[in-house]
């Protein structure tokens, strides 16, 4: 495999921004293999697109599964389309992949697209894959933050604020003026919005340790995700908001979508 750390520039950021990328380099192309399939892989709020590679075993992972894994940096955006700041939503669904498919050369035809991410990210993916299901096939959403008006009012709360430290200000500048967060990005409304294409929508993995604090918030969105997604995995276990976790899960999405795993979706 091949690892490497740049900046590209981001039309829809308006800024150079952070890319990293695990390519499999065996000269597939002139062997008749194609182009990789292409991970999209989103971090978490208080980390950056360096971080799934400093805390995981990603790039083993990608090797084992032939698999392209491009890392993208939207800082602390809730992947969303800021009031005052980047248009981070816009970034992932309508930039990266043409951005990786000029430089790297990677697949961006839907059966070969997945994309994943943990806690902020774990939102972040599962709405961008539910709401652009002709571009992704595949998503995995690991300790989702998934209840965005609760969590503000955790960290607007004396207990909260070491915890969900600038989530306030963040949703000033995500949200702008308004004093509730719009319906349409609610994962309620995504879901349940989304269940009107069901042939259509990717495969969901979901996953949450069962003593995270985003606990409760999972099985929310899994039961939503029950009800309205044909094709749907969701597993739990013992364990925290860590990294421990989300390696483990991350090897299990990988798994179960593109190699022999414990099970299959019906």
């Amino acid at each position: 495999m091949a690892f490497f750390m740049g900046t590209v520039y981001s039309k829809e950021l308006l800024q150079d921004t952070s890319f990293h990328v695990i390519l499999p380099h065996d000269g597939r192309r002139y062997e008749g293999k194609g182009n990789p399939k292409t991970l999209i892989l989103l971090h978490g709020l208080s980390d950056s697109a360096a971080t799934w590679v400093r805390r995981t075993s990603i790039e083993r992972y990608a090797e084992r599964y032939d698999l392209a894994v491009i890392m993208p940096e939207v800082h602390r955006s809730w992947y969303q389309d800021m009031v005052y700041g980047i248009n981070a939503y816009k970034f992932i669904t309508e930039e990266v992949l043409n951005l990786a498919a000029n430089m790297f050369h990677v697949s961006t035809k839907k059966e070969d697209v997945l994309i994943a991410g943990l806690s902020m990210g774990g939102y972040g993916a599962l709405r961008c894959a539910l709401e652009n299901p002709e571009k992704f096939g595949y998503c995995g959403a690991f300790s989702g933050a998934y209840d965005l008006k609760q969590l503000i009012q955790i960290a607007s709360s004396p207990d909260g604020k070491d915890l969900l430290a600038g989530m306030v200000e963040d949703y000033g500048a995500i949200f702008g003026e308004k004093t509730q967060i719009p319906k349409e990005v609610t994962v309620k409304h995504i879901i349940k919005n989304a269940g009107d294409l069901k042939e259509r929508l990717p495969k969901v993995y979901m996953m949450c340790g069962t003593e995270d604090i985003l606990y409760p918030q999972t099985c929310e969105a899994k039961k939503l995700c029950e009800t309205y997604l044909k094709e749907f995995i969701y597993e739990e276990w013992s364990g925290h908001h860590e990294w421990d976790m989300w390696d483990t899960a991350i090897e299990k999405m990988l798994q179960y979508f593109l190699g022999h795993g414990r099970r299959d979706f019906e």
